[in-house]
């Protein structure tokens, strides 16, 4: 499984954001002695070996975020912010379009991860999102891609938004079951 420099770039621009692109180099700098992958830059269309990326991942959540997986939520939920208020994503939707939006995650996934399947099942007053085949499974995977789902439904205003948890990697599941409700 590889993943796409997008993400990588995604998550350099919010930790500058937050912490400043000093601390940002520092990091990088001193992750990219033990990790030679990211001692040279990475382009969007860069293909970094997915556990490169999650390594990334865990250190940053240890040095900036005391460990708290919740962190990742937040990436989630900050990326689809910035891709629906001012990036790729701003122009394709309108407040309220809550399932269209849910049925275009797929489409983010493959955006992001060479391997693995973001399955939306719609149902009767709530939607479904399934991830699969993931060879690498990693709460990363599941907290970023369920947050920017809640990020980008609170964004459009779902009121009452709520979600339960049926399966995670968090939960040591092999897959990923979340239920979303807006109301």
């Amino acid at each position: 499984m590889e993943v796409k420099g997008v993400a990588f770039l995604a998550r350099q621009q919010l930790m500058v954001q937050t912490h400043g692109e000093a601390a940002w180099k520092a990091f990088l700098t001193e992750f990219a002695a033990k990790e030679p992958f990211f001692a040279r830059p990475v382009m969007p269309v860069s293909r970094m070996p997915a556990d490169a990326f999650l390594r990334l991942n865990d250190e940053l959540l240890a040095r900036f975020y005391n460990n708290d997986l919740n962190a990742w939520w937040q990436f989630g939920v900050k990326s689809a912010e910035y891709a629906l208020g001012q990036g790729q994503l701003k122009a394709m939707f309108s407040q309220g379009d809550f399932r269209r939006f849910l049925l275009f995650t797929p489409g983010i996934w493959k955006g992001y991860f060479t391997e693995g399947d973001l399955n939306v099942i719609p149902g009767q007053g709530h939607t479904d999102l399934h991830i699969t085949n993931v060879p690498k499974p990693h709460p990363y995977f599941e907290l970023s891609v369920m947050g920017f789902a809640h990020g980008g439904l609170a964004y459009l205003g779902a009121q009452n938004l709520e979600h339960q948890v049926l399966k995670g990697f968090t939960r040591n599941d092999n897959e990923v079951l979340y239920r979303f409700n807006v109301g």
